[in-house]
């Protein structure tokens, strides 16, 4: 019969085992969590998106103008249809001012002879002028009836100018004929370019209270029709105004001549039905950082997630901890307990293996530190006595050699003669009371100076410096244990002849040359 098969016992698990139980649990978490909340691809589809709207924007603005310009294109047309053959200028008048009337946007209209002088025109502005070198008279003649955005000074010294933009208009213009189907002249309307503005504000109202979206409209050439106070005017070569000319329709990402990098949604006018288009380009530019304003919020919305993940991690990972880790402090009270001197047992435990093990090692280490705690006190008090011992030799040693010191440095203070030490580098060492008298300098003044620039003549001073080195070289000192006469000067740098006998004292301990010195005659 099978013998039944036990479970495992707690103690029989690793350190490492409970470890890796642990991380494995926080790794699926994280794994999860991250998956969630860290989806990449959800902010691309948000970047993609903003700038699939700003390219509908952009296409919505250009359709709109085409249309519009359509009406405007078609309204014209049937006025001139209605004029063909018609010589009579007060009927003519009527039909132009109920066209103004109806739509003031058209800010003039007037009709010409063949040869291009205006024979009426409403507010009767520029009767009888001759605009035959104008660019609508002409291309009327050749069949262009659009004619693209410009400024017209003329007519602005005559209406004025409302405000600080200059007038500017498009030109819509078509050639009137007879029965025979003979040019009789042109009908040509000046459309004001505050018209455009009006799309613009017709679209981008709504926009416009939660962010800023900027609308431009470029002519072929690159110069701004509409646009931003700064921009206006100005001709652009961007990427988008190059896509936007070759028929495309989209969005990218560009840096402008602001140095601000923007999202820019572009299209073109297409024209529509009769309308040929005039190349217009719209873009339709938002700054970057507004732009993905949606994108940033998601990323702080996962980085909330990702905090709130590690809090949760951390938690996890404290209560785990605590369960492995618990076994272990009380083994390190055990060994507090027996760094402070008690002979503290580790208790039996149930925890895994590694704890169980340790707390029979402490146990086994603390029946070693009692058998050997005897040993140690009985060698301790030995130590203590032999140190007691040799610390009263020492003293003993010690004012034997202060007792000596006192003698010397009394026989030197109480020298007949003056006294005086130096060491190796030439230095002063020692200064008795019989030298201060000698040359004028106090000890404090003199000790650790240079013992040639205090007392020896500058012209002397060379060879005493050769002399020094040539004992640190040689360790030969030829004018030692001998009396040698010496010209010196003292503190007021007067001249004396003296007498002196060098020793040199060189041991490991002390390293210096000493000289009685006594005066032979007066100052020099």
């Amino acid at each position: 019969m099978p013998m039944p098969r036990t479970l495992p016992h707690p103690r029989d698990f690793s350190l490492g085992a409970w470890l890796a139980l642990a991380f494995t649990l926080l790794s699926v978490l994280l794994t999860v969590l991250l998956t969630v909340f860290s989806d990449r691809a959800a902010s691309a589809q948000v970047r993609a998106s903003i700038g699939a709207n700003l390219a509908e924007l952009a296409n919505q603005t250009s359709s709109r103008l085409d249309r519009s310009m359509f009406e405007r294109y078609r309204e014209v047309r049937r006025i001139a249809d209605r004029l063909q053959g018609n010589a009579d200028l007060p009927q003519v008048r009527r039909e132009i001012d109920a066209l103004q009337q109806s739509y003031p946007l058209y800010a003039w209209i007037g009709v010409t002879d063949a040869a291009g002088t205006v024979l009426t025109a409403t507010r009767s502005m520029l009767e009888g002028v001759d605009v035959s070198t104008r660019p609508w008279f002409r291309h009327a003649l050749a069949d262009r009836h659009m004619g693209d955005v410009h400024e017209a000074l003329l007519l602005e010294r005559l209406m004025g100018r409302p405000g600080d933009e200059p007038l500017r208009f498009v030109d819509i213009a078509f050639p009137l004929s007879d029965a025979a189907g003979q040019t009789t002249g042109v009908l040509g309307v000046h459309l004001s370019w505050n018209w455009a503005s009006e799309i613009q504000d017709a679209i981008f109202v709504s926009v416009g209270r939660s962010r800023t979206v900027e609308p431009l409209i470029v002519s072929p050439t690159g110069l701004v029709l509409l646009g931003p106070p700064g921009v206006q005017g100005t001709v652009l070569q961007l990427p988008s105004l190059e896509a936007a000319g070759r028929g495309e329709r989209g969005h990218v990402t560009e840096t402008w001549p602001d140095g601000r990098p923007y999202l820019v949604g572009y299209s073109r006018d297409a024209g529509f039905d009769a309308y040929p288009g005039l190349g217009w380009r719209v873009l339709v530019r938002q700054a970057l950082d507004e732009a993905y304003a949606p994108v940033n919020q998601l990323h702080q919305r996962m980085l909330l997630g990702g905090l709130a993940a590690a809090v949760l991690f951390s938690l996890l990972g404290w209560l785990v901890a605590r369960l492995i880790t618990r076994p272990l402090q009380e083994l390190t009270d055990v060994a507090r307990g027996i760094e402070a001197g008690y002979a503290v047992k580790a208790p039996a435990t149930a925890a895994y293996r590694e704890v169980d093990t340790l707390g029979k090692a402490f146990n086994s280490l603390v029946k070693s530190l009692q058998d050997n705690e005897a040993e140690l006190r009985q060698s301790h008090a030995a130590l203590e006595r032999r140190v007691s011992e040799r610390t009263a030799e020492l003293r003993e040693a010690f004012d034997d050699v202060r007792a000596n010191e006192e003698r010397v440095q009394t026989v030197i203070d109480t020298a007949q003669e003056a006294f005086i030490g130096m060491d190796f580098e030439g230095r002063i060492t020692d200064w008795n009371a019989q030298a201060e008298k000698l040359f004028g300098w106090k000890r404090f003044e003199v000790l650790g100076e240079s013992l040639a620039d205090t007392i020896l003549p500058e012209r002397y001073q060379p060879a005493f410096v050769q002399a020094l080195v040539h004992f640190l070289t040689t360790r030969e000192a030829p004018f030692t244990g001998q009396r040698i006469e010496r010209t010196v000067i003292d503190r007021h740098g007067r001249e004396m002849v003296v007498e002196m006998k060098i020793s040199l004292i060189n041991t490991a301990e002390v390293q210096l040359f000493s000289a009685f010195v006594r005066p032979v005659g007066g100052p020099r």
